[in-house]
């Protein structure tokens, strides 16, 4: 019987992955400044959120930018306690989806609310973050 040799290695890899941002840097730029915007595509008008470097719907490359405002409705959520490895190193957190202007669902994390208060229907607003090496995020807060 052939065995075929097997091969292990116990260092440590770290993957780095650049990911093109061009066409969605202004999203990125405005979350610094503490503005959640997106994109409507000019040619159908489908609004997508996150923003789309092409529209989903009618795969068009032209797209304006929309302010989708700061102030958020929580649609549903879940408090995860048994974190996946990736965010072994935190705390108890919540994830939720609340409803933004235009009908938008948008996901992220829910802080300064405990499981057991928070509602379906409470109203939330979005806030700009930046991670300790400086990328932007958002999360909701009660508003």
């Amino acid at each position: 019987m052939d065995e075929s040799p097997q091969l292990h290695s116990r260092r440590t890899l770290s993957l780095r992955f650049d990911i093109p941002i061009s066409k969605t840097r202004e999203f990125w730029d405005a979350l610094r400044e503490g503005k959640l915007i997106t994109t409507r595509c000019t040619k159908c008008g489908n609004v997508s959120f996150p923003p789309q470097a092409d529209c989903p719907k009618c795969m068009g490359a032209e797209f304006e930018w929309i302010d989708l405002g700061t102030e958020a409705s929580l649609v549903t959520f879940t408090h995860v306690r048994m974190a996946p490895a990736s965010f072994a190193g935190n705390d108890d957190y919540t994830i939720a989806i609340a409803e933004v202007k235009d009908g938008l669902k948008v996901l992220a994390w829910l802080e300064g609310v405990e499981a057991e208060s928070a509602k379906p229907g409470m109203k939330l607003r979005i806030e700009a973050r930046a991670s300790k090496e400086g990328n932007p995020y958002y999360v909701f807060v009660p508003a």
